[in-house]
């Protein structure tokens, strides 16, 4: 081999061995921007993770300071189709709620969560009250119905109902009484013409003269 041809050699072994070290250097390169990606990657995780807990700790701090001084927030409007009320030992207090079939009512309880009064509007608009005794059984109910009738009913605590006073569509009026079976015993009225009338019916349903 002469001069020239070891030259050569060595020139190109040179060479190969640059290129060999250039390319160890890009996968040494390579590999760490990989590595730092997937640390960063990492950190980027648990960042995320500690900034939400970060906001909502920040956003309870701002509810605390900005809550009104009574405890109670006022807002313009509140769009829900039911509230509920309890009181200080949980107990159900009070409801204002819709149903399905379009009725909606306002119920309110006592201390041991039985229904005392309730306020209700009917599907066909009809609007009406009814109070209830310490066991939950209506005593009074107030309605005033589509056709325009209105009444008033009062029932004993066996659920019997023993008076009745009503107005009419046409504007006659009148009062019944029951006795505890619930057999009515007096009907007192005055009809659309303005004409009164009283019926008094003894046990077996007969009517007798005042």
């Amino acid at each position: 081999m002469n001069q020239s041809m070891r030259d050569a050699a060595v020139a190109d072994g040179s060479t190969a061995d640059y290129r060999i070290r250039e390319v160890e250097a890009r996968l040494d390169r390579r590999m760490a921007s990989i590595e730092a990606q997937r640390v960063r990657s990492g950190w980027g995780s648990k960042l995320s993770g500690l900034g939400f807990v970060l906001i909502v700790v920040a956003l309870a701090g701002i509810l605390r300071q900005v809550r009104p001084s009574d405890g109670a927030w006022t807002m313009d409007s509140v769009s829900t189709q039911e509230i509920v009320l309890r009181d200080a030992d949980g107990v159900e207090r009070g409801r204002l709620a819709t149903d399905s079939e379009g009725r909606a009512h306002l119920a309110l309880s006592d201390r041991n969560g039985r229904e005392r009064l309730r306020l209700s509007v009917l599907s066909d608009g009809s609007p009406g009250v009814t109070i209830s005794d310490s066991d939950a059984r209506p005593r009074a109910v107030l309605g005033y119905l589509a056709d325009g009738t209105a009444n008033l009913v009062f029932a004993d605590g066996d659920g019997i109902s023993r008076a009745v006073f009503g107005l009419e569509p046409d504007g006659s009026t009148q009062a019944v009484f029951a006795d505890r079976s619930g057999a009515v015993r007096t009907l007192v009225g005055v009809g659309a013409d303005g004409v009164p009338a009283v019926s008094i019916f003894d046990a077996d349903a007969d009517v007798s003269t005042p």
